[in-house]
């Protein structure tokens, strides 16, 4: 008995709010659409809804299409997939903060015996990635921009300053969208701090990221942008011993290529 009277009970509280998250929408023929509740009516030739704000709106059988009773929350959260700020064209900052992972399989360049071991070399290698692109939106298709970042490859202990160029496009005008970008240009490595010891001289090299992801378009003028991405930094380090200095310097030519996950604002 016990059980059968929760049952009921879990039933009515189901119904009422069924029922409280309920609208009745009045569809027109003219194509206008009106959300509401419908009043009282004494004829059959009209039909009377009442909208959210009180307005009160009679209109004659011939006008109307057909009457529904719909789910309000079904209808909010279309509404929230439906309304978004997209910019079609115009200046457009892009702002991005990825981890960064890849492991190095190749030894680098052969170095006398007497060189330092890289004990880097299969292991796992992580970083963090800063990154922002100021460009232009020239079309919903196509845009263009100038970044600048900072990379910080941890095992490695080595940073760079990547700066390039950014051909980017997204694919549907809709709030979520697929999303590639491609980057070239050249980054900067991060001066290694000499010591008593050993002396360096670092360069940097070409600089490539591809990749692709999702952007969230929201109701505010900023969107979220999701990726992942192929990175590539080129760099040269020139060493020689400090006290022991006979003009002989060694050389290191490494090519960094990793993978990096992103998550960016877009404004």
């Amino acid at each position: 008995m016990n059980k059968f009277l929760t049952l009921l009970i879990m039933l009515a509280s189901t119904c009422a709010f069924a029922q409280s998250n309920s609208e009745d929408v009045v569809y027109l023929k003219s194509g206008s659409v009106l959300r509401g509740k419908i009043q009282p009516n004494n004829t059959n030739t009209s039909t009377q809804i009442e909208l959210l704000g009180g307005s009160v709106f009679v209109f004659k059988q011939e006008e109307i299409d057909s009457v529904k009773k719909e789910c309000s929350l079904k209808n909010k959260l279309r509404g929230i997939r439906n309304n978004y700020f997209r910019r079609e064209r115009g200046f457009r900052n892009m702002t991005e903060f990825g981890i960064i992972y890849g492991v190095d399989l190749k030894k680098e360049n052969p170095q006398p015996y007497y060189y330092y071991y890289n004990n880097n070399i299969g292991e796992d290698d992580f970083g963090l990635s800063l990154h922002t692109v100021n460009g232009y939106q020239v079309w919903p298709y196509l845009y263009l921009g100038a970044g600048v970042g900072i990379d910080r490859l941890i095992s490695y202990k080595q940073t760079f300053s990547p700066f390039y160029l950014r051909l980017a496009s997204e694919f549907l005008k809709k709030k979520v969208t697929p999303y590639v970008f491609c980057d070239v240009g050249y980054s900067v490595m991060w001066k290694k701090k000499s010591d008593e010891y050993y002396s360096y001289q670092n360069k940097g090299g070409l600089y490539v990221s591809c990749g692709g992801g999702l952007r969230i378009y929201t109701q505010s003028r900023a969107s979220i942008v999701l990726s992942v991405a192929y990175k590539r930094n080129n760099s040269e380090t020139k060493w020689w011993y400090t006290q022991y200095n006979d003009g002989t310097t060694y050389d290191i030519k490494r090519t960094y290529q990793r993978l990096v996950v992103n998550v960016g604002v877009t404004f």
